[in-house]
């Protein structure tokens, strides 16, 4: 017989808060002790899971989804000191869920790969192929919330950066091949942000290598060189995606022709100038001119951004044009948290910016941007759940 829709929801919606109350249960009470760290992420993946196939739709995870890690592991590893009473009692269960997340994710790439579907669905376009990206900068993220928070795990991060490399060998491999294309023909017409990936997956490894194995001395060898291969392919990519608003054949649609992932012009070389102040490597004053150029594009790009979403309102309404999903969204809260991070792990006082009305802008960010982090995380979070947790048709049981 058929179900009425809004029975169904409300049944699931009944079934879903008391999974996400037990989940929450067992993430942050003291219930479990916290010497079974193992047996917590484990429950916590459980029920997970019960969520995953009672109410969520059942989609393969899109090629970006790594940005999810991403965009909520940088609010951990970052903006999340701000709030005392969340750092304190939450950061360790928060780390769980998102590597509970992570391995989620990573789940649907491997059974992509069995089912031998793998290049077919992430690496054969050469645009989109830029977004495994995400895989390797997500694992990264998340490898720096573990050492953080559950330094007993470092073992199984040090496994999984080793990974990671393997992967970025492989991906940079196939990008380098990509840039040509962009380069020689007319396909940089269609490129847009998610080239810059290229770059935050490169400074990502200079950051989580040092979180899982420390520092030596072939490390601060190598941290400059990483670095400033991951700034060649800024260059590369910000002279395509220049090159495509500049030399179009009309002007920007900011509608379809602006893009979520163009937030990472800023967010590329947030990454960049963390990895720089992280490596301890690199002098202050070259970190300040990072930092300045992430704050001129940060304005720049966010002001697009804002005209696009007045736009898109006054063509599709505040809910079809703010509160549709996409996972090009997530690129956003990570740029902002990479903002918040870079800001965070730079000392001022050390350039020649000290005392003068930058160290007021650089107190300002950490006091006040830490608020604009979280607030964009609940949005998306509700965003996503909206989309995933909302019933395509009616539905039908056959009667016994």
């Amino acid at each position: 017989m058929k179900i009425p829709l809004d029975i169904r929801r409300l049944e699931g919606a009944t079934i879903l808060v008391v999974c996400a109350v037990a989940a929450g249960w067992a993430a942050v009470t003291d219930s479990i002790p916290a010497s079974s760290e193992l047996l917590r992420t484990m429950l916590i993946a459980g029920w997970f899971l019960l969520i995953r196939l009672l109410f969520m739709k059942n989609i393969p995870s899109p090629t970006g989804s790594g940005a999810i890690v991403m965009g909520i592991g940088i609010f951990i590893n970052g903006a999340i000191i701000h709030f005392a009473s969340l750092n304190n009692e939450l950061a360790r269960p928060l780390t769980q869920v998102l590597f509970v997340l992570f391995l989620f994710i990573a789940g649907s790439y491997i059974m992509d790969a069995v089912k031998r579907r793998l290049f077919k669905t992430h690496f054969a376009n050469p645009l989109g192929s830029f977004a495994v990206g995400t895989w390797i900068a997500g694992t990264s993220v998340c490898g720096i919330a573990l050492c953080q928070r559950l330094p007993d795990w470092k073992p199984l991060v040090q496994i999984l950066v080793i990974g990671n490399i393997g992967l970025w060998l492989f991906f940079i491999s196939r990008a380098v091949r990509n840039f040509f294309l962009f380069l020689t023909t007319d396909s940089w017409r269609k490129v847009h942000g998610v080239l810059l990936l290229s770059t935050v997956s490169t400074q990502s490894l200079v950051i989580v290598w040092k979180a899982a194995f420390g520092t030596s001395f072939y490390y601060r060898l190598l941290a400059p060189w990483m670095i400033m291969f991951g700034v060649l392919f800024y260059l590369v990519s910000f002279f395509l995606i220049a090159r495509r608003y500049a030399q179009g054949d009309s002007a920007i649609d900011l509608d379809q022709g602006w893009f979520n992932t163009n937030c990472i012009i800023h967010g590329a070389m947030s990454i960049t100038g963390l990895a720089s102040a992280v490596c301890g490597v690199v002098s202050a004053n070259i970190i300040l001119l990072i930092w300045l150029w992430v704050l001129l594009w940060f304005v720049i790009v966010e002001i697009v951004e804002i005209a696009r979403a007045v736009k898109r309102t006054r063509l599709y309404g505040f809910t079809d044009a703010l509160l549709s999903y996409d996972p090009t969204q997530w690129s956003r809260n990570f740029t902002f948290g990479m903002l918040y991070a870079f800001t965070l792990n730079f000392d001022l006082a050390g350039s020649v910016a000290a005392d003068t009305i930058l160290q007021s802008l650089h107190d300002a960010l950490l006091l006040y941007f830490a608020w604009v982090v979280l607030l964009f995380l609940f949005i998306e979070i509700f965003v996503f759940f909206r989309d995933r947790l909302t019933p395509d048709v009616t539905v039908t049981r056959s009667k016994i």
